[in-house]
């Protein structure tokens, strides 16, 4: 493993869960934090280099999980090597750097991008409701994404910037680093798209990218909106999706932790999120090592997350910023 951030104990948790896999290192530029993750779940060698790191052990994969800017940089060490490839998105800060970086491994190593949001339970109970024909052709889809992490609290706290500090110096940040999820869940759900506007802003001033952001989309035969805002009074600290589905034959939904299926017969299906946050890390990972094994195909491989990366690109391109009154 590359990185040993935040996100780096979901994925180690997420790894333990395998019986066919077991994470022989880990690396990061500060020692003492590789070193606390490598106690934390048993892990034998602790590196600050990644070159070295691969040169000493000489994994079948690598899991970079290490902040964006290193993500091209440490593709290409590993493909150098010959080493399979799970990378926490995004990519890469472009469109055009994922895009060149694909070309340069093509045919060196398999990469995929580990895109959690599609596993979540929610998103593959409607998936497979879609699959059965039970929504018919989707028509509308409405996508919306509210947390208050942005807002300092009492102590003058912004619990946003506590979990994930570098967000306050991302150029771009709610699109790129948050609603990107989203619109791969969007795209998966309802096949190609294609962003026809957007809107963006900013109302905090801890932070230099946009925190509030609309965007239309249209495909074949659909269209879809996704809503976002970071700093939006009376929603939880944590990040929480909302979602509606209108099909030819019934309405998918998606609220709080229940999901429901409405069309001839109704069906409700309660979840825990909380508890089950780590579940869609797992799965993921689960997916790429089971795709590893059989030399199957990753669902979110690279260029299937190339997609989704050029709609985050549009939707910038198109960003005009939202009146304030």
């Amino acid at each position: 493993m590359a990185g040993a951030g935040f996100a780096s104990g979901l994925h180690l948790a997420g790894w333990k869960r395998l019986d066919n896999a077991e994470v022989v290192a880990i690396c990061d530029p500060n020692e003492e934090k590789a070193a606390a993750r490598a106690r934390e779940f048993g892990v034998a060698e602790v590196f600050t280099d990644a070159e070295e790191m691969l040169a000493a052990v000489k994994p079948d994969a690598i899991d970079i999980v290490a902040p964006m800017g290193a993500h091209v940089s440490l593709c290409h060490v590993a493909a150098d090597r010959g080493v399979d490839i799970l990378c926490q998105k995004p990519l890469a800060p472009t469109f055009t750097e994922a895009e060149s970086l694909s070309h340069a491994i093509h045919g060196k190593v398999r990469l995929m991008v580990h895109e959690n949001w599609r596993f979540r339970a929610q998103y593959r109970h409607i998936r497979r409701w879609l699959d059965a024909g039970e929504l018919g052709e989707p028509v509308f889809c409405s996508l919306k994404m509210h947390a208050s992490g942005l807002i300092a609290d009492d102590r003058g706290v912004r619990p946003q910037l506590v979990r994930q500090p570098f967000f306050a110096d991302l150029e771009r940040l709610l699109i790129a680093e948050a609603l990107i999820h989203h619109l791969d869940v969007l795209r998966w759900l309802l096949g190609p798209l294609t962003v026809v506007a957007a809107r963006t802003g900013r109302r905090c001033a801890a932070v230099r990218g946009e925190d509030h952001a609309v965007i239309l989309l249209e495909g074949q035969r659909c269209s879809a909106t996704l809503e976002g805002n970071l700093a939006a009074p009376g929603t939880p600290p944590t990040p929480t999706d909302r979602l509606e589905l209108t099909g030819t034959r019934g309405i998918a939904l998606f609220e709080g932790n229940t999901v429901r299926l409405r069309n001839s017969h109704d069906e409700s299906i309660e979840l825990d999120l909380a508890a089950g946050y780590g579940d869609s890390y797992a799965a993921a990972i689960a997916h790429f090592a089971a795709a590893l094994d059989s030399g199957t195909q990753f669902e979110t491989d690279v260029h299937d997350n190339l997609h989704t990366l050029a709609l985050v690109e549009s939707a910038y391109a198109l960003a005009r910023p939202l009146a304030r009154a």
